[in-house]
This record gives structure tokens, C-alpha cells and sequence, in this order.
């Protein structure tokens, strides 16, 4: 193939995206055919994040130093829930390698992770797997509901899944699932009366069957009436379960005070530091008088704890992570040929603003998409105006510094 350059070439189109030619930097020509270079990025990334069951070298897994240092890349603190991702997926991948050592039979380890909203729990679930290269999917327990009811049923999960593999079964059975807001299907939770809780407690039953491991049977195919079944084993998958567990703060407060009581009004030391790292006191006894019942808890050996997140935190994120909202906003307006850069006050602000709005690390794009509707709409008037370069010091558009590109021949 070769780059079109014909004398009617403004006219001409990629057939995949539809842009015309002086749209795109490239426009490749074929038989009959034309594909810009934007399509043919796209299409290279597709295929190279494909998963392959040659991609997980099970004799070879990455040694829990390395998923940590990995982990370390994309998500900023949370050091204890690194480290606890990274010792239960390596021994759960060693596992699957070697299920039997000696006569001793090794049992999976799943995973429950519990901490505010906007912390990092999805992230840090999504992340392990592109380390792993394994095929990922997540769930939402508000959305699931006890098999016989409308609405999606656990197995659902495993089609998603398997959709994640590209319909490699095999590769789909070693794969991760993670199952966020289990919290709100605990019978305590505020959603919960005195009648039959058809989304509750039957759904923990349902999740219990399939994290256990257990071999079920799979639609496949888009109609569910008529669709193929297939014999799906989920003895191999790793789950994680996540969840906010609002209130349980006040069990685990609740034990720790009567456990370090002495006298009538003895209360805690560094009640603020407690607040913030609450969750890394979480038991699963504390996780059972919340609501779960205890044999899902059971099944839920690992339990990491996610600590809330301050000023300093949502700072580091924006500054440090591989993929903040800040270096995404920075690479869209490359796109437009321009570079944007941040202060440390600017980066600061936006965390004030965004720990308001009590979100996590989700606030930093509420504040940060509202902050460049101006600018990005005007995004023509600056690129006309030959603005090269933006520094930002705060909210405060009055605060934005524009620099133009040299016009050589004024110089001269």
C-alpha cells in the first residue's frame, strides 16, 4: 500500500472513519480502499491489547515486586492494597500452575476490598490484569439479581467475560472479575425490609456458588432463548470483590474502643489519623455484623482495606499517575498542537475542589472537565491565533498564560 497522491485527493475519504483527506495526516490507498493513519493506529492498539493464552506464561508469572512496581505506575498511594493485590495474585497464578504440592491441595484465595468512594478499588482491579495480561471484566451488584428475577443473574458475569477473552473459553477461566458495590446487597444495608429481598441476600448465595468455584453452563450468543450453552469452570478465575461498606466505620470504631477501653472515658488516640485509615482496621467479623453473610465472607480469605483520600493525595495522583486526568487533558490538547502545563498551585486548587465534592479521585475530572469547557470551545480561536503553549496557575481563566508561536519572518 502506498500513500494515495492523486491531483483529487481532498475529495477522497478513509472508508473506516469516513474523514476526508485533508482531515488526517495520511490517507493510505488499497485496491478500491482508503485508510487514514488514525485507523491504522486504532486498529494496531486493538490488536495489541488482545489477550492470547500465550500472553500468560503461568511457569513465568511476574513476582509480586513487579505487579507492585507496576501497580505503582497508574495508581498513587494505597500501599498496603498494592502489596496485598500483588502477594494474592501471584500465589493465586502459582496456584493454577501447580493446584496440587506434596498431596496438599492449594485453595484459591479471592479478594474483597473495601474503602471509599473514589479511591482506587476498580483501578487497582482493572490494572492488575493488563499486568497479568489476562482477560478482565467488572460487574456492578446493584445490576445483579437472584436467578428466576428480571434483570442480569451472576452468570451474566462470566458471559461478559468470556466476550473479554474474544471467546476463548480457556483463557476466560483464568481470568479476573471484579464485582463492585457488594456492600449494597448486605442485609443491613439501609435498601433492605422486612420482606423477601429478592437483590440481597439471594445474589450473596448466587456469587458464593460461582467465586467457590463451581463449573455452570454459559449462554453464548445474543439471544439467550436459542443461544448455545457451554460448560464454563470458574475454579481458576480470581475474583475481587469491592465495595464503599458506608457506616462500617462505626462497627470497626465501635470494637476498637471497647478492645482499647481502660476507663470510662478512655476513647481512641489520633482519632483523625483513624478516620482516614478506618478501613485498614476492617475484620471479617466486622464485614459479617455489616451485612454479608458469613459464607461469602469466607470465601473472601483476602481482605484489603483502602485508606480515604486528603489534599496531598489528589495531589500526587494528578502530578504522578501514569494515566491522571491531568496528563489526559495535556495529551488532548497535543492533539490540537498545543502544550499545556500546571503549576503546583494550580495542581492544589483542583484538589481543594475536588475533595468538596467528596467523589475521590473521580473529582479531579468533575473539576477539571468543567474548568476547559471554555477553553476547548474556543479550541479554533487559539489554534487561529497560533497559541502554542498554555500555563495554568488557578481556577481562574484570568489566571491563563498564552504563548504564541514566533512568526520568523516579524522577527526578522
Amino acid at each position: 500500500m502506498t500513500e494515495d497522491n492523486s491531483t483529487d485527493k481532498n475529495s477522497l475519504s478513509c472508508n473506516f472513519c469516513g474523514k476526508h483527506r485533508n482531515e488526517v495526516n495520511k490517507l493510505v490507498a488499497g485496491p478500491d480502499v482508503y485508510i487514514c493513519n488514525e485507523c491504522i493506529e486504532l486498529s494496531y492498539k486493538i490488536i495489541d491489547d488482545e489477550f492470547t493464552e500465550e500472553d500468560l506464561q503461568l511457569d513465568n508469572i511476574a513476582d509480586p515486586k513487579e505487579i507492585r512496581e507496576y501497580l505503582d505506575k497508574y495508581i498513587t498511594g494505597q500501599d498496603y492494597a498494592k502489596k496485598v493485590l500483588s502477594v494474592s495474585a501471584y500465589n493465586h497464578y502459582k496456584r493454577i500452575e501447580s493446584p496440587v504440592v506434596d498431596d496438599v491441595e492449594i485453595e484459591k484465595s479471592n479478594i474483597l476490598m473495601l474503602g471509599p468512594s473514589g479511591v482506587g478499588k476498580t483501578l487497582l482491579a482493572k490494572t492488575l490484569s493488563k499486568k497479568l495480561k489476562v482477560p478482565f471484566t467488572i460487574a456492578d451488584a446493584t445490576t445483579l439479581t437472584e436467578a428466576g428475577y428480571v434483570g442480569e443473574d451472576a452468570e451474566s458475569v462470566l458471559e461478559r467475560l468470556i466476550q473479554a477473552a474474544n471467546g476463548d473459553i480457556t483463557l476466560a477461566e483464568k481470568g479476573i472479575v471484579f464485582i463492585d458495590e457488594v456492600d449494597k446487597k448486605a442485609r443491613s444495608s439501609e435498601s433492605n425490609t422486612s420482606t423477601r429481598d429478592v437483590s440481597g441476600e439471594g445474589v450473596q448465595q448466587a456469587l458464593l456458588r460461582l467465586i467457590e468455584g463451581t463449573t455452570t453452563y454459559i449462554n453464548v450468543g445474543s439471544n439467550k432463548l436459542s443461544s448455545e450453552k457451554i460448560e464454563f469452570s470458574t475454579d481458576n478465575i480470581l475474583f475481587i470483590l469491592g465495595g464503599a461498606f458506608v457506616g462500617i466505620d462505626k462497627i470497626i470504631k465501635a470494637r476498637l474502643n471497647k478492645k482499647n477501653k481502660i476507663g470510662f472515658n478512655s476513647a481512641l488516640d489520633n482519632e483523625n489519623e483513624l478516620d482516614k485509615d478506618v478501613y485498614l482496621h476492617a475484620t471479617h467479623e466486622d464485614i459479617i455484623q455489616y451485612g454479608l453473610i458469613p459464607e461469602l465472607v469466607g470465601r473472601l480469605p483476602v481482605l484489603s482495606g483502602l485508606t480515604d483520600l486528603d489534599v496531598d493525595d489528589l495531589t500526587h495522583i494528578q502530578q504522578e499517575s501514569k494515566n491522571s486526568v491531568s496528563n489526559q487533558v495535556k495529551a488532548l490538547y497535543k492533539l490540537e498542537g498545543i502544550d499545556v502545563g500546571f503549576t503546583n498551585n494550580f495542581y492544589k486548587t483542583v484538589s481543594e475542589k475536588a475533595l468538596n465534592l467528596k467523589t475521590g479521585a473521580r473529582g479531579i475530572r468533575s473539576v477539571l472537565e468543567q474548568f476547559f469547557i471554555e477553553l476547548t470551545y474556543n479550541i479554533t480561536d487559539l489554534k487561529a491565533q497560533k497559541v502554542k503553549e498554555i500555563y495554568i496557575d488557578d481556577l481562574d481563566h484570568e489566571t491563563i498564560s498564552y504563548i504564541k508561536e514566533v512568526d520568523n519572518a516579524e522577527d526578522n
